[in-house]
């Protein structure tokens, strides 16, 4: 259905303001952040603000459901020429660092505030992200499955096993780079994982 020219400004407005809210949010924090500071930031009248947002709460829950929605895109395109196994593993390790590298100042801010958001909005996101998490694992497990059915890697191999031994290094690398400041060259950690795990699961031809 083809939007309207006013429902159209509408979210482009809503768009200027999100990504105003990540900027200032990743340089003042979620508590140093205010909607003076966001509308401000998106050239506007805080006004403006409130006819989308209802308070600052609102804004960051939306502004963090943007950055994985975008985060979304990234891995698909990451992922959508690849067909074996390790290829399509190394892309999947590749999109999560890669992404989570170029946006580390936001996201130290997602994982290290939640005290400042009021709880129902930190049940909300928590609700949403761990949804998106583990269908991020899962996706992980059906290439496996897949892999093995394929004749790829050895068939008595635990998917649920090394689903989340993959998961979780690359969940474990994000998280101490990004309170570090300072995560792990994608290529360097892609390489890593698939010389570690390749030894054990690959069918030897």
């Amino acid at each position: 259905m083809k939007l309207t020219r006013k429902e159209r400004e509408k979210l482009r407005k809503n768009q200027e303001i999100i990504e105003a809210s990540i900027k200032v949010f990743s340089d003042k924090g979620f508590y140093g952040a205010t909607m003076q500071d966001i509308a401000k930031a998106a050239e506007m009248g805080v006004g403006t603000l409130y006819q989308y947002f209802k308070n600052k709460d609102d804004l960051y829950y939306n502004a963090i459901l943007y950055k994985f929605n975008e985060f979304h895109q990234f891995y698909i395109e990451k992922l959508k020429d690849e067909h074996n196994f390790i290829d399509s593993i190394s892309s999947i390790i590749m999109a999560w660092i890669e992404y989570f590298a170029n946006n580390k100042d936001f996201f130290e801010i997602v994982f290290s505030e939640w005290a400042n958001v009021k709880k129902t909005v930190v049940k909300k996101l928590k609700k949403r992200l761990t949804n998106e998490f583990l269908e991020k694992n899962d996706e992980i497990i059906k290439l496996i499955e897949h892999a093995k059915q394929a004749g790829e890697i050895k068939y008595d191999i635990n998917s649920e096993v090394l689903g989340s031994m993959i998961f979780g290094t690359i969940q474990h690398i994000i998280h101490k780079g990004t309170f570090n400041r300072s995560i792990l060259n994608p290529g360097t950690v892609v390489n890593g994982i698939v010389d570690i795990i390749s030894p054990g699961i690959l069918k030897m031809k």
